[in-house]
């Protein structure tokens, strides 16, 4: 009798834990350790393959743009990379003083590895055209939300540090003494 009774339990718990497992939520996603850098990775792998020089993320300001932007996707994903705001997906890079020539972003949602999003970029042919473009810099941002993984890249092609920049900066540290006292008397 009482060997009976303890299979009946044993089978109405794993009945219970079946019927758990059947309705159980998904797990959400996490961000996997290291995956910005293995998506800088696999995309100068990808540029390696093409005779391409890889691109440098020691740009810090380009990665909290890019970091930015992947947290601004979840707002608004659209085809023309438009900020929630409305305003053009580059104006991010103002935000942080990224110097650059010419910029480009990929962006993507969904994807649970460094691995699958590049593939995934590697497919679509505009996404492969920045990831081979004639870029220096790359900064990596990726956001969870919700369950979900929201990926960003942003290339610079970075211009050089020039005189008339040196200069600017000089006149902007000697006239700012004066904007204040004549912020004082205004």
């Amino acid at each position: 009798m009482k060997h009976r009774l303890l299979l009946r339990w044993i089978a109405v718990l794993a009945i219970a834990a079946l019927l758990v497992g059947m309705f159980a939520l998904p797990a959400a996603a996490e961000i996997p350790a290291g995956a910005a850098k293995e998506v800088v990775r696999l995309v100068n792998e990808e540029r390696a393959k093409e005779g391409l020089p890889a691109l440098k993320n020691n740009y810090s300001a380009l990665t909290k743009a890019a970091q930015k932007r992947a947290k601004e996707l979840p707002l608004r994903f659209d085809s023309t990379h438009a900020r929630p705001d409305g305003s053009a997906w580059h104006t991010v890079l103002k935000e942080y003083n990224v110097r650059y020539t010419f910029a480009g972003e990929n962006i993507a949602y969904g994807h649970t590895s460094a691995a699958q999003v590049v593939q995934a970029w590697m497919d679509s042919p505009g996404h492969k055209k920045n990831i081979l473009g004639d870029f220096t810099q790359i900064g990596v941002g990726i956001h969870e939300e919700n369950g979900r993984l929201y990926w960003s890249q942003e290339f610079a092609k970075t211009r050089p540090l020039t005189l008339g920049d040196v200069f600017i900066a000089i006149i902007r540290v000697i006239a700012y003494p004066f904007q204040w006292i004549f912020r004082l008397f205004s």
